[in-house]
């Protein structure tokens, strides 16, 4: 049987074509089943036609079929676990996952690395440890929609699917001076120079004669009361106490300021959570203003929309994060905001072999039909369904559509207290406030730990 491409595409919807034992046959997607593992199916040829005269290096096995996945993060990571797992026994698959940094990073302790607490990296290379999974260590510069191939470092990498999950960036809106005269805490690299200011701060500010320029040295002010600043607030407060004790500072030198433009703190969650959040902040000896917008910093003043002025250096932003523009400079369809936009099987609707999850993606929550939040377990859930979706596109099965689960949400607060709820089976929400709230914490961590373990079949140590 001698069929051209274009003639194989225009069947793809309904047949599959496979080798087998030397000879063509079509099989309809219908019967197409994973028993037919050891049949290659010819379809997946790529169109190298269109890349043999580019100049660039092409990498990666030509005889395999790519499955690349853009970003490490909580859904990038799980996806390609997931995919490595379900396509084991199918040699002629490669599932390439690539990222700038050689670690995974559990972001939503990122509060606690700014304060030297805990460790919030772990190496890929003890996760994907004895795993099919090729790591890629660079930066996606471009991605070919037409060709099918995302470009790292000078060099194409072919595509037969691709996931993107490559989280988001900080959001500086355009304030005058902010980008310039802030920290931002979104990476690792963010929460070590926020540790190391804070260190220097107090060691410098406890020889300081002058009350004055003490209290504006020792004066550290929180820019977004969202979920990252109020667990930042949290841990910044037992930090400073400790610092307060080590140099013998006066506990009036130090103050911490936490500004959230909305009318109460962290917004998406319930009022009442919010206030609870608000009243523990307090009591911890955090000063809170809401309704208030941050409109201009300089090296040592933040200009406030009430037109008052606070006066201090340091200055750590969380109020807001923004989408690379790698999506919208592939040409692919995105929202105002620059997510992909996606099916309810989390496919790019402009073009089906390319996947979103996480912040990349637009996902609309079917019942609500609103935009799904960009947290960790909606990312983990995902990661997960796109890897099962692509095993059965690959294989002719049902594909699953996307359902938000709200599993509960918990806020730190700082040592030994947090406050959140749980979903329990058949139950209403169980809240927890202080330490129950803590452990629910920790215990969400380290249920994190425990799954990147199971999928990659590795024991993870940091």
């Amino acid at each position: 049987m001698n069929l051209t491409k274009e003639y194989i595409e225009d069947f793809l919807d309904e047949f599959v074509l496979i080798e087998y034992k030397g000879r063509d046959h079509i099989i309809a997607r219908a019967h197409f089943r994973e028993t037919f593992n050891e049949l290659i199916p010819k379809f997946f040829e790529r169109k190298e036609e269109n890349i043999q005269n580019n100049s660039t290096e092409l990498i990666g096995n030509k005889d395999l079929k790519n499955i690349v996945i853009i970003g490490a993060g909580y859904g990038g990571l799980t996806a390609a676990l997931r995919l490595e797992r379900l396509l084991k026994k199918h040699s002629f698959f490669k599932v390439h996952l690539i990222d700038k940094n050689p670690f995974h990073t559990i972001k939503t302790q990122l509060h606690e690395a700014a304060v030297r607490k805990t460790e919030v990296s772990i190496p890929l290379y003890k996760i994907l440890k004895n795993r099919n999974i090729q790591f890629q260590l660079g930066e996606v510069e471009n991605i070919d929609v037409e060709n099918k191939t995302v470009q790292i470092n000078d060099k194409l990498l072919p595509f037969l699917f691709l996931i993107i999950a490559i989280g988001s960036k900080v959001n500086y809106y355009n304030i005058p001076g902010m980008a310039e005269h802030s920290f931002a805490l979104q990476s690792l690299h963010d929460a070590d120079k926020i540790y190391e200011h804070i260190s220097n701060v107090c060691a410098t500010s406890a020889s300081e004669k002058d009350e004055s320029i003490r209290k504006n040295n020792l004066r550290f002010v929180i820019g977004g009361g969202g979920l990252s600043g109020v667990e930042f607030a949290g841990e910044l407060a037992d930090h400073t106490s400790k610092c307060v004790a080590n140099f013998n500072i006066a506990n009036n030198d130090v103050e911490i300021i936490l500004i959230e433009a909305a009318k109460r703190l962290v917004p998406f969650m319930e009022e009442s959570f919010s206030s609870r959040i608000e009243k523990k902040l307090i009591e911890k000896g955090i000063k809170v203003l809401t309704d208030l917008k941050i409109e201009q910093r300089t090296d040592d003043e933040i200009f406030l929309s009430n037109n008052s002025v606070i006066k201090s250096k340091n200055l750590i932003w969380t109020g807001g994060i923004r989408i690379s523009d790698l999506i919208k400079r592939g040409g692919l369809k995105t929202s105002t905001v620059g997510r992909l936009i996606v099916d309810e099987y989390l496919q790019s609707e402009s073009n089906k072999h390319i996947y979103a999850i996480g912040d990349s993606a637009n996902a609309i929550n079917p019942v609500t039909r609103k935009p799904v939040p960009a947290a960790a377990q909606f990312a983990l859930q995902q990661g997960r369904l796109t890897a099962e979706n692509i095993y059965a596109e690959i294989f002719g099965r049902v594909k699953k559509k996307y359902y938000p689960k709200v599993l509960g949400e918990v806020v730190s607060l700082g040592k030994h207290l947090a406050i959140g709820w749980l979903a329990l089976p058949f139950l209403k929400k169980i809240t927890f406030v202080g330490f129950l709230g803590r452990l629910l914490k920790t215990a969400i961590r380290e249920k994190h730990i425990f799954l990147l373990r199971k999928e990659s079949r590795n024991w993870i140590t940091y």
